[in-house]
């Protein structure tokens, strides 16, 4: 699959992916931490994100373990958010309500490129 025919797909579930996550992340805030919230809204993004990207954005089961790599992944990025969201409101003086968003800015780019390579093999002909 091409890198033009999966981009478009891949920008659009993003999107749709990041907006279920970061209403969430603001429904958290009102109860909860922006540590918590972050966490919490990004975990249920996880379930979201596999079946948008084995469906919709890449059209294959992906590699063996598929679910598995994409769980990795994604704690890797939470990883990384995490340091993002942490810089941005201790270190930045960011508002916490923007924080997310910092996170997503970074993130996006590199897990298309894993997601990619996670979904590249085990397509169905």
């Amino acid at each position: 699959m091409s890198l033009l025919s999966t981009l478009p797909r891949y920008l659009l579930a993003g999107a749709a992916n990041t907006a279920f996550g970061y209403l969430l992340y603001l429904a958290l805030l009102q109860v909860t931490s922006y540590r918590v919230a972050y966490v919490t809204s990004f975990v249920a993004g996880i379930a979201l994100s596999y079946l948008l990207m084995r469906f919709a954005v890449f059209r294959a089961p992906g590699r063996r373990f598929s679910q598995v790599w994409v769980a990795a992944s994604h704690l890797m990025q939470l990883a990384l958010g995490l340091v993002i969201v942490e810089v941005w409101v201790k270190v930045l003086h960011g508002p916490p309500e923007l924080a997310a968003l910092a996170a997503v800015t970074v993130c996006v780019p590199l897990m298309f490129v894993v997601q990619r390579w996670i979904f590249s093999s085990g397509r169905r002909p």
